[in-house]
């Protein structure tokens, strides 16, 4: 950001989605780093007050550190737009087609990029009507973090994600594909970075992300070819400007 430009940067963490203990400690460092670069920061949760609540005075620019619902999804850009208030990250289509799996798997297709095989279904019907191949990946529309994601290799595993996931009225059925796991970072309009996550569990779910006592490993560069570094960061790249993203992504 340009100092100069902004001087006086409003920190947004919390929230009220599933992801808010890990929001808050996204903001808390983001608070920390950006004092030390020297700008005047303030802070704003929106589970105690509306986003209409932001008081512009004195606000140049909000940094985002919001994850999940209403944070990452288009939500809370909209009111940033609303109160015309530059932002971090990306703008409201693209943070809701890039939160919605349904939505941004069109656009994958439409712009020739690999998807999982994916049927969206309700959660009802799922208890009828699952599929009779495992093992296979149930997860929510539109959530961050890996929350709710489920890797079903037995048809008990479907009974264990109905007591935990009680409140969901839709999820997705998707394809499942074992191999390494990349996360490619975009920065700005086409730096990219890749790196291999080794997760605690079974996969990258919500504890190998956040409370793994490091036991995650974290592998640059990733355990490929070359060949196939350079491959994933052109995907990833593709993806981001498919999307629209602005600033930074990751795939």
């Amino acid at each position: 950001m340009n100092k100069k430009k902004f001087k006086n940067v409003l920190v947004v963490l919390g929230g009220t989605s599933g992801e808010r203990a890990v929001s808050l400690e996204t903001g808390k460092a983001c608070v920390k780093a950006l004092k030390k670069k020297g700008y005047k920061v303030s802070k704003f949760d929106p589970k105690f007050k509306n986003f209409n609540l932001i008081n512009k005075k004195n606000i140049d620019v909000i940094f985002n550190a919001l994850h999940g619902r209403d944070g990452e999804d288009g939500v809370a850009q909209s009111y940033f737009e609303y109160l015309r208030i530059p932002y971090t990250h990306s703008g409201v289509n693209a943070s809701e087609i890039a939160m919605d799996k349904c939505e941004s798997e069109k656009i994958f297709t439409q712009n020739n990029i690999p998807y999982p095989k994916t049927i969206l279904s309700s959660i009802d019907d799922l208890k009828v009507n699952a599929p009779s191949k495992y093992p296979f990946i149930i997860k929510p529309r539109s959530e961050g973090s890996s929350v709710g994601v489920s890797i079903i290799r037995k048809i008990e595993d479907i009974d264990y994600y109905f007591l935990d996931n009680k409140n969901r009225k839709e999820v997705l059925i998707q394809e499942f594909i074992d191999g390494p796991e990349i996360n490619v970072a975009v920065i700005g309009e086409n730096k990219t970075g890749s790196i291999e996550i080794d997760p605690k569990n079974e996969f990258y779910d919500y504890e190998s992300k956040y409370f793994d006592n490091g036991q995650t490993k974290h592998i640059i560069p990733p355990r490929i070819t070359d060949q196939q570094i350079v491959f994933v960061e052109k995907l990833a790249l593709k993806a981001h400007n498919a999307l629209g993203c602005k600033g930074i992504s990751r795939t």
